[in-house]
């Protein structure tokens, strides 16, 4: 469900866990937070699409960000790079 918001409280009810013991079993699990967890799986979707030549303006909408401005920040946090300029990167290396 990378592509809506999750809740806390949800996955909360979901694992029948406190937002505590979900946060501790999780790390564990996967050796980051549920909400840091969400972000990879929606910036490695965003990557896929810009592969396939998708415009910058609807990936943001399609993988759950709120805005292009939150899918911006989150990217470049991420990768060291803007989208766009990843994009010009993947798209030179692959002529």
């Amino acid at each position: 469900n990378f592509d809506r918001p999750v809740q806390s409280d949800e996955l909360e009810q979901v694992a029948g866990m406190d937002r505590f013991r979900l946060i501790r079993h999780f790390r564990a699990r996967f050796g980051t937070t549920p909400y840091r967890y969400l972000m990879m799986r929606r910036l490695q979707k965003a990557r896929a699409l810009m592969m396939i030549g998708q415009p910058l303006a609807g990936i943001a909408a399609e993988t759950g960000f709120a805005d292009q401005s939150h899918f911006n920040r989150h990217f470049r946090q991420t990768y060291g790079v803007s989208p766009g300029r990843w994009a010009e990167l993947f798209a030179s290396n692959n002529l």
